[in-house]
């Protein structure tokens, strides 16, 4: 169920809904980006991502919205590991222009 028909329905989401919505689109998505404020540096960074089967969306014990996903360095686009989100101010995701990345090699 996509957030937007949550919505529709006048209804506050749980957090299983938003999650399990939120995880379809990281699926279509090629690519996404988190904005999210960095901790260990004390400022906001915006960090590439992908979702593959041992991403997940949780709750840490603070009741804040965690995304482990696979994160890549942001200069070469290298896998830089898996890494857990918080403080997220903003996801915006992308689409493959073509079916497969065959199509751009």
């Amino acid at each position: 169920m996509m957030i937007s028909e949550i919505l529709e329905r006048n209804a506050e989401p749980t957090f299983e809904e938003f999650a399990d919505s939120l995880i379809e689109q990281f699926k279509e998505a090629d690519h996404f980006y988190i904005i999210h404020y960095c901790k260990k540096r004390d400022e906001i960074e915006e960090r590439r991502c992908y979702w593959d089967e041992k991403s997940k969306i949780w709750l840490t014990s603070k009741n804040k919205i965690a995304i482990t996903c696979v994160a890549l360095d942001n200069e070469e686009h290298t896998i830089d590991g898996y890494r857990t989100f918080t403080n997220i101010f903003t996801i915006k995701g992308y689409k493959p222009k073509v079916e497969t990345s065959e199509g751009v090699h």
